[in-house]
């Protein structure tokens, strides 16, 4: 079965949390890590300081939509903003 790992982080934490792979340690689950595209502009990375944040998920591809009905399962991986999911 194809399994989407499908995140969006800021500063790193739901990337290493989508890196864990535990899905891949399910027989015949063939996993594939991809992120959402970012949202917040460049200037305002680069002021909170996520740009350095961002570099090792950078070679990452972005899923396009037309991808998740592509794969059996979707494991999503995202921060929270003010109590809620992030946009």
């Amino acid at each position: 079965m194809k399994v989407l790992a499908l995140f969006y982080s800021v500063d790193g934490h739901i990337y290493k949390m989508a890196a864990a792979r535990g899905a891949e340690s399910v027989p015949a689950a063939q996993v594939d890590i991809k992120r959402v595209p970012e949202t917040l502009p460049r200037s305002i990375l680069k002021q909170i300081g996520a740009e350095e944040s961002q570099k090792p998920f950078a070679h990452l591809p972005v899923c396009p939509i037309d991808e998740l009905a592509d794969y059996g399962a979707i494991l999503f991986g995202t921060p929270t903003r003010f109590g809620d999911m992030c946009g």
